[in-house]
Formats: C-alpha cells, structure tokens, sequence
C-alpha cells in the first residue's frame, strides 16, 4: 500500500544547519545548508583554490636515485606547504558558519580512496560487521590499524551478499581531521564522491524507478555511478548498482574504453556534473544525451542562492547528511566515534512532536467521558426545565386521542344506523312468536343472535329464507332444557346486493 507523501515526509521534518566541505588537490568548496520543516535551503557556497607549489611536479617525480631521506624530506615540505594551504582557506571560512556547533561534513574525491565490490556468503548476513572486520585485511593492500573504512550493503547477488566497501588510507585523512580539529571543528562524517553525488542525485530527483547513471569529471579523472530505486511499500530502497573511477588517460583506451562503452550503451537515463569529453558523447556512433544535475539542483534548491560551480554538487552531497536528506551513509570516522546518529528515526523535533501527539491523544481519549458526562447532565437539566410543558403536552394528546375515537366510534354507528335497523326490521317479522331472543350481536356485516324456542332448528330455513340474511348456521350446539325448550346461538351473514349486469349494445 503506498503512503501519502507527507506522511513519509514526516520522519524528516526539522530545524537544522549543516556545513559541507569538498577537499581536493586544488580547492576547497565550502557550503552551508538549512532545513526549516521539510524546507531545504543552500545559504552559502565558496571555493577557495588551495596553490600548488612551483615545485609540487618535480617533487612528485623523485624516483629510488635520490636519497630517501632527502626524497621524504621534499615531499614533507609539499605536504606541509599543502596543509598551510587548506589552514589559510579554513581560517576564511570560519566567519561563516558556527565552528564547533554546525556539524560537519566532508567529501574527498574518489581517487584518494578504495572503492570496492564484495560478496559474501549469505550465512554472513547476520554477522557482516565482525566478518568485513576479520577479512578486510585479505581484500585490501593495508593492514587494518592503517585505515579508515565503511560499508554499504547492496542486496543479494545470486546466491550471495554483496557490499560495497570504502577505505581510506589514515595518513590521507588524519593531517585534515588533525587540522579541522585545530579550530574546534570535530567532523561528523567523511565520505567519498561516490555517496555525496548518488544523495544528491536522489534529493534533486526522488524516486527514481528507472535506471540513472551519473557521470562527472574533475582533474582529469571520470567517475560514473549507477542508482535505481524501488519505489513499491512504505519507504523506498536505493541501490548502487556500480561505481567505477579512472584516470583520463584509462578512458580513452583499454578496459577503461570497454566498460565505459558498456555501462553507456546499457538503456539508461544520463546525468552529468562536470565537463564531459568526447568519449562520453556518442557510443557506437549513437548520441548520448544528458541532464545537467546543476540545471536540476537549482530547480530543487529555488529560492536558494544559484549554485555556481559543478564542484559545488559534492558538497552538497556530504551537507545533506546534517540535514537528514540523505540517502547512503557511509561514513571513514565511524569506528572513531563520529555520526552517532546513524539509523535515528526521530529527530529532537519528532520526538518532540510525537510527544505533543501522544499527549493530545490521551487527553483527547479521556476528555470522552467527561464530555459525555457534561452532556448528559445538560440534557439533564433541560429535561426538567421541559417536564412541566411536557406533561401538559402528554395529558392534551391523551384527551385528543380519546375524542378521535369517540369521533370515529359515532362516524361509524351514524353510517351504519341503516343497517342495524334494517336487521331488527327484518328479525321482528320472521322471528315466530314462540322464539324468544336473549342476546344479539352485529359487528361488520356478521349478525350472532342467542336465546331459546321450541324447535331451534325450524329458525336456520326462515332466516335463509329472508332476502336480509344468507349462511345461515348453528355457532354452537343447541340444548333442550326442562321446559321443553332448546337454546340456540346462530350466526348470518348479511347479505351482499348482487352487481346488475351491464346490457350489450
């Protein structure tokens, strides 16, 4: 059964504020977001460019001829040149928004993280965590202690479970988190392009029952995702279906050419962020066509400030988090403690609102009785006040009905007087002398007559006789007394005029 909107809207509904930031190589995009109801408003955007140094390409070159500690030496002073660059942007930032009460939230781009499909048994399914834990250093390059990491589950695949597991290296992420944590700024979630986009996606769009690939470029790296929704029951799934990165260079050639080719000839809708090269426009000679999820952002975000810039979209992605819009949480600082609110249905405002809700069904539920009982002795009250003028009533419709029925009694005897003396008219002729009558009834057209005489039955052919009476009989058995004489109860029916029949012509 499908749910009105709003009422799965519902369990979304807050006052919130919420920062999102995308740090890559060269920049970092900052926006801060608000929810007001089930209002979601873009506040501001900013991009700061973090400068690379004159020296970053030489440096990123030294190879094993160079002495290893004049090597680590280089790039410690890149990497700190690097952190004096986002420090700098971050000290801009601050005046913006709330550092320590605005939860934050951060993007990095998917080339500085492992992206990767799993399957398991489904006898795992009910221990997943403890299972990705004891195999995670078997699917991966590094040793447990060395990186962050989360999961997202994708469903079954055939006859096992797949998931997809994003891991980060610690060296990549601690120097930021170390930095944030400089200034008070403790971050709820990092996550990578892959989940900030597909939410932003599925903020911007909804429920999607068709399948979706986004494509999106930036720093001569592509990425691509796959997002279908099923959209049957109380609240709709989104799934995954794939995600694949590559650098330029492995597009335009090799398995990267292949799968790209594959997944774009696949029936699809497109969706793009970014500049798009050539190798995304036609496949097989056939042109591809997209939408633009800037274009569609700023349609869901009206009234908002228009967004600027494409590499604004990942932050968003990660500020929808703060602001309960978002649909896949994965999260690198999870088992450091960060984003307790994972799985939360009710916000402090539902709660609060449930609250009201339930006390407002209690007091309505025991407000029945005492309403009932307020208007029971309301009714009460007015009874009497009415009881006088009730009575009186009572004793008129009493005498009313008693006059109807003299009324109809006497309407009746004056209509048939005729007939009643028309009956005795016709027993005092043919009622011999000898016959004594004691008791005579006559209701309807039905005479009863009682009394006595010297041969009973000598009476039923004198009345039969009669032009008055027909269905002339005994009502009861005759007896004959010690006087010789026999008492009789007769019953006749008056009898009927016969209908004149109609002459022919």
């Amino acid at each position: 059964m499908m749910a009105p909107k709003w009422l799965k809207d519902f369990s979304r509904a807050d006052f919130l504020r919420s920062v999102g930031l995308y740090v890559t190589r060269d920049r970092l995009v900052f926006v801060r977001m608000r929810k007001n109801v089930l209002n979601v408003s873009l506040l501001e955007q900013q991009t700061e460019e973090l400068p690379l140094g004159e020296n970053q390409q030489a440096i990123s070159e030294l190879t094993g001829w160079i002495a290893e500690d004049v090597r680590e030496i280089a790039l410690k002073a890149e990497n700190d040149s690097h952190e004096r660059a986002i420090r700098q942007a971050i000290l801009s930032l601050l005046p913006h928004f709330r550092a320590g009460r605005d939860p934050v939230f951060i993007c990095v781009p998917q080339e500085q993280a492992v992206v990767q499909q799993l399957f398991f048994p489904q006898a795992a399914e009910a221990n997943l965590p403890q299972v990705l834990e004891y195999e995670i250093e078997r699917q991966l390059p590094f040793r447990r202690e060395d990186i962050y990491y989360d999961y997202l589950p994708i469903g079954k695949k055939g006859d096992k479970i797949a998931l997809y597991l994003f891991a980060i290296p610690k060296k990549s992420l601690a120097g930021l988190v170390d930095l944030l944590g400089s200034f008070g700024i403790k971050p709820s979630g990092v996550e990578t392009t892959v989940t900030a986009l597909a939410n932003y996606f599925l903020f911007c769009k909804g429920e999607v029952s068709e399948t979706a690939t986004v494509v999106g470029s930036h720093d001569q790296t592509w990425e691509m995702i796959g997002l279908q929704s099923n959209v049957n029951g109380w609240k709709p799934s989104h799934n995954l279906l794939y995600s694949h990165w590559f650098p330029a260079s492995d597009w335009a050639q090799g398995t990267g050419r292949e799968l790209l080719y594959e997944r774009l000839s696949q029936p699809s809708t497109h969706y793009n962020w970014g500049e798009l090269g050539e190798s995304f426009r036609s496949v097989n000679g056939k042109f591809l066509e997209y939408q633009d999820l800037l274009a569609i952002g700023n349609e869901r975000l009206k009234g908002s400030d228009p967004i600027l810039d494409a590499n604004v979209l990942p932050a968003i992605g990660a500020a929808l988090r703060g602001v309960r819009e978002a649909y896949f949480t994965t999260n690198f600082l999870r088992h450091e403690g960060a984003d307790h609110s994972r799985g939360k249905a009710l916000s402090i405002v539902n709660a609060v609102l449930v609250g009201l809700l339930f006390v407002g069904l209690i007091g309505w539920g025991v407000s029945y009785p005492i309403k009932d009982e307020l208007r029971l002795r309301q009714l009460q009250n007015e009874n009497q006040k009415l009881e006088p003028s009730v009575g009186v009533l009572r004793r008129e419709e009493t005498q009313l009905q008693k006059a109807r029925k003299e009324a109809t009694f006497l309407s009746d005897l004056g209509r048939r007087r005729g007939e009643v003396l028309r009956v005795l008219d016709e027993l005092s002729r043919i009622v011999p002398t000898n016959a004594y009558l004691s008791n005579l009834r006559y209701r309807a057209g039905v005479l009863e007559i009682q009394g006595n005489a010297e041969n009973a039955s000598a009476l039923i052919p004198l009345l039969e006789r009669s032009p008055v009476f027909e269905n002339v009989n005994f009502n009861a058995p005759s007896n004959r007394g010690r006087d010789n004489r026999e008492t009789f109860s007769l019953k006749a029916d008056l009898e009927k005029p016969k209908a004149t029949p109609t002459k022919q012509p």
